[in-house]
């Protein structure tokens, strides 16, 4: 059950992490064309992966 959590937590800080590095420290591209749908997507596919890990440790500390 631990380890269940730990690897959650991981997957939660893993998805924030994805989600906030392309507007801070690693941006997609300097010139703003069509990088701008690339960088939403990743923002959303961070968003979701944070989200999986949230509701994997919710569920792990029910059990």
């Amino acid at each position: 059950m631990k380890i269940d959590l730990i690897l959650n937590l991981l997957i939660l800080v893993l998805g924030l992490i994805i989600a906030i590095a392309p507007w801070t420290f690693a941006p997609v591209c300097v010139i703003e064309m069509r990088c701008w749908f690339t960088r939403d997507v990743e923002t959303l596919l961070g968003a979701l992966v944070a989200v999986l890990g949230f509701v994997g440790m919710y569920r792990s500390l029910g059990e």
